[in-house]
């Protein structure tokens, strides 16, 4: 236990929690050398969960203070006052709260006067947020789920001095296992989350509910094949249906189902009508004559939103701005109607930022369905998830606010090892989005509070599994998290640290055996997923890993291995060969660092990279360009491509242009095409100028011919977006082209063995890269220097011979991106269409 022989609780507001805090708040002294001073005040009207919580904060403080605190009832004139604001009518402050209006039921005051402390809520949900906010005012943490993860401090003088009000920015802030928990993981999820205020103030339902509202209209639908939706000339009864909503008979049907819905249970907060997953939308005439797919459901959902209001004033009707019905409508949206805006899975070819702002203009009240972590996609992997992106949720989740999103829905696991920083953080920004400001305080506290004296080494462990920066050799970022971890261990004392570090020592490990089975192949592979899901069982209740995902989903997707019938995930411990929940012996752990030490080696450069200047030009008339050379070809990518042109005086570029190069994406809108000028004439100062869009490309596999005009001569960016439907862009031969690939900005990643030239500047001994998988270098005379098939991404050094710097080398049958960090980082298909640093030409070749 952390003492704290005196705190400043002003001093803690102002850097950890801002608030609406008055200019000369009352100090209260709460305890002192080990006495409590006030009790505890709750009504004797007081509900059962009030009277819970009451009990919950005396034992908090008792702890925190070395203190017995009694719970009491009275009028609230003295003490620590807990419950309703109706609860103490003598103190006249009803009228602070709204607790009819259901977007303000978490709303709770905290405010301290000569004789106590005001904890008064508009619900007994807001009296519990008001409670644990006043321990974590005092120092009190729950940092991760379980035990090992709470902070108790303990303070000689326990006082305050506060006047706010407070109120979420999000009114329902879910960070939820999309594999759902295991049975040890559910009390202590739930504990996390009523700790931290991650909970739905309002209960927003928007779960696909078209297959159940058929299911609940069946009858109707059996006597009625016009309700069925009209596919290929055809009405019938199908998966996952869309109704007919161009029929006004089957939506006044969902309507009445929808009220009667909210007569039978009037504490529902709202109604889902989010459609049934995938496509098979009607496609009969009254369907189309309502619009789009999404000016279809909202039809729908604006009818259910206006009938249930009429009767229950207040209530909300919730989507998904999710695959088909993503891109806004053309109408307008109901104001009681909700609509989560996917982040991915979205169609129609439009960022999210422009479906953001698309709802909104038409009136939507936003929410935000978010993805930070999915195991499929992250596999409990350091820096691989958005929830262990710091930057990313820094950014993200005020942003969102600022555009009018109100509700947060974020698929996670159950993986506090790479991700509970994140799931932390963010949690204090869904409540407060002006927390996004204090990141750095909010990290420090976390690292000073629950390492203590090893909190520098933890720095540099959290360092690692930030997802913010690329981390871009596996076996150097678990080689540096094994050494801090190695390091915080000797500087240690306290038990629960280590119980903390030997958490994450365990899921250091499970990273270690990931990578193992990864990268293993044959009877290899099978051996190191059995070691992989027998450690990630065992550790399962540290919760620093999904451990109930995994082991039902990974061999599921990976044919290579496979799980015994009496191995698999359902058959219980006793009886299954790969369960075991034996506690990890000291020994044990130390053993797994010394060796992750011993395995990971840290990378050692033996070339120092180098950086270039961005003023680009052609090497064409600058430099001696080689004859009777294969051209090279960079192939389709996905997602974003970006190039590099020139032009030396007002002239015409010409790109060809193949979009939906994946036939089954097609249905993710044009390609988008954008001209920057490079420098130039920008009055505004900025780098880069956007001179002309176009988003003529449909993503049908055909070629199609774009042409802009350069109407200044210099250097020009061109940005090609897809969605991620797979787009090649070709150009005439002798067009300067040229595509960059830094170690912070590679070039698209989905480039598949493809070949381009890039130069070796006079005086270079060394070409430092980055790369792996697949490709070869080869130099001027087509000699081969360096093969990367079958390395690991990492990084590489090829040495230069004699008489090949001054030239141009290539790489060929490359897969994926290669990082030039010693020379100009820019390739091309020839040589002639190769742009270069001017600095570079200049040193080099003739002058302009």
């Amino acid at each position: 236990m952390k003492t704290f022989p005196s705190l400043s609780i002003t001093f803690a507001l102002l850097a950890l929690a801002p608030a609406l805090i008055a200019a000369t708040p009352v100090k209260i002294v709460i305890a002192e050398n080990g006495k409590a001073l006030i009790p505890i005040i709750i009504s004797d009207k007081a509900s059962a969960l009030t009277k819970t919580n009451a009990n919950k904060l005396a034992d908090y403080l008792g702890k925190i203070a070395g203190a017995k605190f009694l719970v009491e009832t009275g009028n609230g004139t003295r003490g620590i006052i807990l419950g309703l604001a109706s609860d103490f009518p003598a103190l006249k402050l009803v009228s602070t709260f709204n607790s009819t209006d259901i977007l303000k039921r978490e709303e709770y005051l905290m405010r301290s006067h000569a004789e106590g402390l005001y904890v008064l809520g508009a619900s007994d949900l807001a009296v519990q947020h008001g409670m644990w906010d006043l321990l974590g005012r005092l120092g009190y943490r729950q940092f991760f789920p379980g035990k090992h993860w709470e902070v108790v401090p303990y303070l000689q003088r326990m006082e305050i001095a506060i006047d706010t009000i407070e109120k979420p920015d999000y009114h329902s802030r879910r960070i939820w296992y999309g594999y759902g928990a295991w049975d040890y993981a559910k009390e202590p999820y739930r504990d996390w989350c009523e700790k931290n205020r991650a909970l739905q103030g309002v209960n927003l339902s928007t779960g696909h509910a078209y297959d159940g509202i058929v299911k609940a209209l069946k009858k109707e639908f059996s006597n009625h094949n016009e309700y069925w939706p009209l596919l290929n000339n055809e009405r019938k009864e199908v998966r996952n249906p869309k109704p007919c909503l161009g029929n006004p008979e089957i939506r006044s049907l969902i309507v009445r189902n929808a009220v009667e819905q909210v007569r039978k249970n009037p504490l529902l907060d709202s109604v889902s009508m989010d459609p049934s997953d995938g496509g098979g939308w009607c496609e009969c005439k009254l369907c189309s004559k309502l619009g789009s797919i999404s000016d279809q459901a909202i039809t729908l959902s604006n009818e259910v939103a206006t009938a249930i209001n009429q009767e229950f004033p207040g209530k909300l009707v919730g989507i998904y701005g999710y695959n088909f019905h993503s891109p806004p409508p053309n109408i307008k949206v109901h104001p009681k109607v909700v609509v989560s805006v996917a982040t991915a899975f979205i169609k129609g070819g439009m960022s999210l930022e422009d479906i953001i702002t698309g709802w909104a203009e038409k009136g939507a009240t936003l929410g935000i369905r978010e993805y930070y972590s999915v195991n499929t996609w992250d596999r409990d992997q350091p820096g691989h998830a958005r929830g262990g992106n710091l930057d990313y949720l820094q950014r993200t989740i005020p942003e969102f606010h600022a555009k009018g999103a109100r509700f947060m829905s974020a698929e996670s696991s159950d993986n506090w090892g790479p991700n509970g920083l994140g799931y932390y953080f963010a949690s204090r920004m869904l409540w407060d989005v002006r927390e996004a400001k204090n990141r750095d305080a909010i990290e420090r506290d976390f690292l000073d509070r629950a390492f203590g004296s090893a909190s520098p080494a933890m720095k540099d462990f959290y360092d690692q599994i930030n997802g913010s920066k690329p981390h871009l050799v596996v076996d150097d970022q678990l080689g540096r998290m094994y050494r801090s971890l190695q390091k915080a261990r000797g500087l240690a004392a306290a038990t629960e640290i280590n119980l903390r570090l030997d958490d994450l020592a365990l899921y250091t490990r499970y990273c270690s055996l990931y990578h193992r089975y990864a990268t293993a192949d044959g009877k290899a592979r099978q051996v190191a997923f059995e070691n992989l899901i027998k450690h990630a069982y065992r550790m399962r209740t540290t919760m620093m890993v999904h451990a109930y995902a995994l082991y039902r989903d990974l061999a599921g997707r990976d044919k290579t291995v496979s799980i015994p019938t009496d191995a698999k995930w359902q058959i219980p411990e006793g009886k299954n060969p790969w369960k075991s929940s034996a506690p990890f012996t000291p020994q044990e752990i130390e053993t797994y660092i010394t060796e992750g030490i011993a395995t990971h080696k840290l990378v050692e450069l033996n070339f120092k990279p180098l950086t270039f200047g961005t003023n680009l030009a052609p090497a064409l008339g600058r430099l001696p360009i080689p004859a009777n050379f294969p051209t090279g070809d960079f192939t389709p990518g996905r997602g974003m491509q970006t190039f590099f042109t020139y032009a030396k005086a007002p002239s015409n570029i010409e790109l060809s242009i193949t979009g939906g190069m994946i036939a089954h994406y097609r249905d993710r809108g044009n390609v988008k095409v954008e001209l920057y000028k490079i420098g130039g004439e920008s009055q505004t100062g900025e780098k880069e100028t956007l001179v002309e869009t176009n988003a003529s490309i449909p993503p049908d596999g055909v070629e199609r011919t774009l042409k802009f005009a350069l109407k200044q001569p210099g250097t020009y960016k061109i940005v090609v977006k897809d969605g991620n439907d797979r787009t090649q862009v070709n150009w005439p031969k002798e067009q300067f082209m040229a595509i960059a690939s830094t170690q912070e900005n590679p070039m698209n990643r989905f480039y598949g063995l493809w070949m381009g030239y890039f130069y070796v500047p006079k005086g270079t001994k060394m070409i430092g890269l980055f790369g792996g998988e697949h490709g070869e270098v080869r130099d001027s005379q087509d000699r081969p220097h360096f093969w990367l098939n079958g390395r690991e991404p990492n990084f590489y050094s090829v040495p230069v011979p004699p008489g090949e710097d001054g030239k141009f080398w290539r790489v060929r049958y490359c897969r994926g991106p290669v990082r030039l960090l010693t020379v100009p980082p820019y390739f091309a298909k020839t040589p002639g269409e190769l742009l270069l640093p001017e600095e570079v030409l200049a040193k080099d070749g003739l002058k302009p």
